[in-house]
């Protein structure tokens, strides 16, 4: 029997800087509200951010906000603590 993945859905927020030196976005799965997060090197090295300010990582995420919810579909079902998204994820 296939276990089927949960739905995720991204709801229309804003992400956030933590002080974890991420960027927090938020997300349902499977109807439970869920926090993801993605290092501050992946929107520097996938997504154009020219430095770690906070201006420059957020626009960098909003501009590769498809291809950041893709990534965190694909990669939810091996999450076992948290939804964190570290760079070399992104050139799987």
């Amino acid at each position: 029997m296939e276990i089927q993945s949960p739905e995720i859905q991204f709801p229309n927020s804003q992400p956030t800087i933590t002080p974890n030196a991420t960027v927090s976005f938020d997300a349902i799965i499977g109807g439970q509200n869920e926090t993801c997060e993605i290092s501050f090197e992946a929107p520097k090295d996938h997504f154009g951010a020219s430095s770690d300010k906070h201006h420059d990582l957020l626009a960098a995420f909003i501009g590769g906000k498809t291809r950041i919810h893709e990534i965190a579909r694909q990669k939810w079902p091996d999450v076992v603590d948290r939804c964190l998204l570290v760079t070399s994820v992104f050139y799987t």
